[in-house]
């Protein structure tokens, strides 16, 4: 079967106000040729991990790439991205996809106001995070690990923390600003430091089951990580650790 791919009722932003126009047309080029394919191999360790015929969201999923490769391995996956651009793209890579034993629904939301009707098996949050700020990152990381249910994952794809000498590290935080320097300029995403989610949230009693790092250019430095977080023990008032309510969907 060809994975079926819905968009929301809500009615899609005038081009001018959608910050992803441009962006959408060269995203897929940036992204692999700034890292050399290091963004991607994030991506793949993640999916890797997908189960066949769990339910997977991926928040700000742009193109689509990475619900597609969910959906080819079973999985019943949910993009969810406020950009209508991004969404278009998204849907012409669907509508050329090959056969897939998924499904594909796209929502056009804010991932601050939707949340899946019922918790879900993972959440892919590739590269997403690091669109915000570290209020808003926090805010939105606690949010994802919400939607979860029992058992559950989040993959959290992203630069990988600091390491190595100071030159080293100097040339790490110059490949980081840089395409966060442009996307500012391009979308007006926000300027930040690199994150450490692992570190973050095994504060919070949340570690990581386990990491895994991407070389750049294959050979280069391992500036690039994808963190598997567990669900978070369920909340005794409510039973679940997932969320409620979501944008419309049409056919």
């Amino acid at each position: 079967m060809m994975p079926s791919a819905r968009s929301s009722e809500r009615p899609a932003q005038p081009e001018r106000h959608d910050r992803y126009v441009w962006a959408a047309r060269v995203y897929d080029l940036a992204t692999a040729g700034w890292t050399g394919g290091a963004i991607w191999k994030t991506r793949a360790f993640a999916i890797e991990e997908i189960i066949e015929g769990s339910r997977i969201v991926v928040p700000g999923g742009g193109t689509g790439r990475d619900a597609l490769a969910a959906a080819r391995r079973g999985a019943h996956v949910t993009l969810v991205d406020r950009s209508p651009a991004m969404l278009r793209r998204a849907q012409a890579r669907i509508a050329r996809a090959p056969t897939t034993k998924g499904s594909i629904e796209l929502i056009e939301a804010d991932l601050f106001e939707w949340s899946p009707a019922q918790p879900v098996d993972g959440v892919l949050a590739s590269h997403i995070l690091n669109v915000y700020g570290p209020i808003e990152m926090r805010a939105l990381r606690a949010r994802l690990l919400g939607w979860l249910a029992p058992g559950g994952r989040l993959w959290v794809a992203d630069f990988a923390p600091l390491r190595g000498p100071a030159p080293l590290r100097a040339l790490q935080r110059l490949a980081h600003i840089l395409p966060l320097g442009g996307c500012a300029w391009l979308t007006g995403n926000a300027l930040h430091p690199i994150y450490d989610h692992g570190a973050e949230l095994a504060r919070e009693g949340l570690p990581p089951s386990h990491t895994r790092d991407a070389r750049v250019f294959t050979f280069g430095p391992r500036w690039y990580r994808t963190w598997t977080f567990p669900a978070p023990p369920a909340d005794p008032k409510s039973g679940s650790t997932g969320g409620a309510g979501e944008a419309p969907a049409i056919s």
